[in-house]
């Protein structure tokens, strides 16, 4: 069995520390995206802003189409080892088309109110993200990678409302992770 659980939500809701406490408790691998949009601004001797990612991300798709991340997302899926893999930051309907070829999946949407989100952002302190004002990070949320995150959040299996503590955030992962695991036992 390979369980392929894709996390979804805005710009600090959460996402990557539900991704991170995955893959302590749970052994989970951690995947995302971006990573293959990393890659590629290494090889060019770029930072890793979230501006170049988001830039980057469009300009791969116009000029290759919309699936060419997709699909060397989905075979570096496939060739992962891990029962469970989490996938950090799904973004486009055709990722959740993708996640769902997987027999075994499951999507959570993660939010939190914008302002909350923007002080999360600001203080983690990623490139780009610490010196921005809220009228930035309100426009920066209306970009093309940012734009189909609530109708995905419509189809997400599980919501959480990230407006609590750490550990509030995990005992509601580990709530969720609970009935996953106990359907994959039935």
């Amino acid at each position: 069995m390979k369980l392929v659980i894709g996390l979804t939500g805005r710009m600090g809701s959460g996402k990557t520390s539900v991704s991170k406490y995955l893959s302590r408790k749970y052994g989970a691998s951690e995947m995302r995206f971006s990573q293959i949009l990393m890659d590629i601004l290494d090889r060019l001797y770029l930072e890793h802003r979230r501006e170049n990612l988001q830039k980057l991300g469009e300009c791969v798709r116009k000029a290759l189409g919309m699936d060419v991340i997709v699909n060397a997302f989905e075979n570096d899926l496939r060739n992962e080892n891990s029962d469970i893999i989490v996938v950090d930051g799904i973004r486009y309907k055709n990722e959740v088309d993708m996640l769902r070829r997987f027999r075994d999946n499951v999507l959570i949407f993660i939010d939190a109110p914008a302002r909350l989100r923007y002080e999360r952002c600001r203080k983690r302190g990623e490139k780009g993200e610490s010196s921005i004002n809220f009228k930035e990070f309100l426009m920066a949320e209306k970009r093309e990678t940012e734009r189909y995150i609530d109708e995905i959040g419509e189809v997400a299996d599980y919501r959480i409302e990230n407006i609590g503590t750490l550990e509030d955030l995990y005992q509601k992962v580990d709530e969720i992770m609970e009935k996953i695991l106990k359907n994959e036992e039935d």
